[in-house]
């Protein structure tokens, strides 16, 4: 009786500050924790945070192509008059999420496998319905009760008067997992702004097409939020082409009022980065080198390598070990003797350490419980690379071989394009897959990109996407 009595307490002070309030979407009543000056400020908080983990996408034309679009359809939408933020990040996952507030980015790879402004709109439209639904507002709002229901402490406890950490935790929103109901949602939404910023909202379900091709191809990287939680694509072919059919009736749409913009779209995106750009990093065999940055280093052989933004990892096969290089958050001229001393007073203490020279670079090799570190000065930087499990003497090999890049064609790589070619008499896409000889994309790579078969005459003047190598 005590806890029912604490949580209607509880309950009693949130109905206060926060309350019942009407969705703008659904206009029904619902009890939420976070005021809309706290989601905004949530997406203020994360904004900073997401560029700097995935980058902004370069091209002024592009990022002003997606916010011009990204402002058409908050018109007609449910919240216009939010502030709304629309941002191209520089990732090659096919993705699009939002955060709270009218924060609303897509990726440069899913630009690339899109078809159309139409089929954009319906993108964006969905992760604007993510924000005019509020969707990340209810999810926190049913963590919290969630928390609330583990007992009397819980109910009184600073986090949750605070409204928890998922709600103060910036790049923590976009960890937030949407129920497949708001999924659902989402994707009506997505239609109904498309419908109503005159583009055809049929379009919207060719895309989910291309999803269900692209998630049953490999073992694609996503941004959290798209493929994960999302209801699976066929099913959401079926559900958005009825939608569109019912707003094209309920608005009544005629044929040729409704944008689909395929060649307008098509020579917005030409010229974008297409995949991984090895600027960032990439491998060749068992050296990795980053040509921003003139370093490579030497990996053990069959280790798998993973390059983020932040790190590059190798991890054994058996993942019984993995070795993590990263750039250390020290002052710029810091010796590497210094920065350890530093860790040590925040705790780390190595139990032993010593001075090398590594291709002629200051090192400090340091024990640890449990790993193994090297800090390495390289160009007014310390790298530390740490080798954690079982890496026998894989780690030191791995340290002694780090070095700066002297090969000019590594230095002045540049990242594969996407071209968008006029197709000429008697073309199909495997022969111009076998003209450009990128060793990256293939002829099956093509026809996902452009929705044909790769042996089909293409139209002369059409239209393709291709990839021009660029390494």
């Amino acid at each position: 009786m005590k806890k029912l009595i604490l949580i209607g307490f509880a309950m009693g002070v949130f109905w206060g500050p926060f309350g019942c309030v009407r969705n703008p979407v659904t206009g029904k009543r619902q009890i939420v924790l976070v005021s809309e000056a706290e989601e905004i400020a949530m997406g203020q908080k994360s904004d900073p945070q997401v560029r700097e983990e995935y980058g902004v996408a370069a091209g002024e034309r592009l990022q002003d192509y997606v916010d011009g679009l990204g402002h058409k359809l908050v018109r007609v939408s449910h919240r216009p008059n939010l502030e709304w933020h629309f941002t191209v990040v520089d990732s090659p996952v096919v993705n699009a999420f939002a955060l709270p507030g009218g924060y609303v980015y897509v990726t440069r790879g899913i630009l690339a496998y899109l078809g159309n402004e139409a089929e954009l709109a319906g993108v964006m439209g969905h992760e604007i319905g993510h924000v005019t639904a509020r969707h990340s507002v209810r999810q926190i709002t049913r963590d919290e009760f969630a928390q609330i229901g583990l007992g009397a402490g819980s109910v009184m406890s600073p986090a949750l008067s605070q409204l928890g950490g998922v709600a103060q935790s910036g790049l923590g929103m976009m960890f937030l997992r949407f129920g497949r109901d708001d999924e659902r949602e989402a994707d009506r939404l997505g239609v109904e702004y498309a419908a109503r910023a005159a583009y055809d909202p049929r379009q919207v379900s060719s895309f989910f097409d291309v999803l269900g091709r692209l998630s049953a191809a490999e073992d694609r990287q996503t941004i959290p939020g798209w493929l994960s939680t999302h209801p699976n694509p066929p099913d959401r072919v079926e559900a958005t082409r009825k939608e569109a059919e019912e707003w094209i009736q309920m608005l009544g749409l005629p044929e040729e009022r409704m944008t689909v913009n395929r060649d307008p779209f098509l020579r917005e995106i030409d010229g974008m980065t297409f995949g991984c750009n090895p600027r960032e990093g990439f491998s060749e065999g068992r050296l990795f080198y980053h040509p921003e940055l003139e370093f490579q280093i030497e990996f053990p052989a069959d280790w798998r390598v993973d390059n983020a933004r932040e790190a590059v990892i190798s991890t054994e096969p058996q993942r019984r070990g993995s070795i993590q290089l990263t750039v250390a958050a020290a002052p710029r001229g810091m010796t590497a003797r210094d920065y350890v001393r530093a860790l040590a007073l925040h705790g780390l203490l190595p139990a032993r350490t010593r001075e090398v020279q590594i291709h002629g670079y200051t090192a400090i090799l340091a024990s640890y419980s449990g790993a193994s570190a090297a800090f390495i000065e390289f160009r007014e930087k310390i790298y530390q690379i740490v080798g954690v499990g079982r890496l026998k003497d894989a780690f030191e090999q791995t340290v002694q071989s780090f070095d700066r890049i002297t090969n000019e064609r590594i230095l002045n790589v540049k990242p594969d394009r996407l071209k968008v070619y006029d197709a000429k008499d008697g073309e199909t896409l495997r022969s111009l897959a076998e003209e450009s000889r990128n060793p990256r994309v293939t002829a099956d790579d093509l026809a996902v990109l452009n929705r044909m078969a790769i042996d089909q005459p293409i139209t002369p003047g059409r239209l393709v996407k291709l990839v021009e190598p660029g390494y």
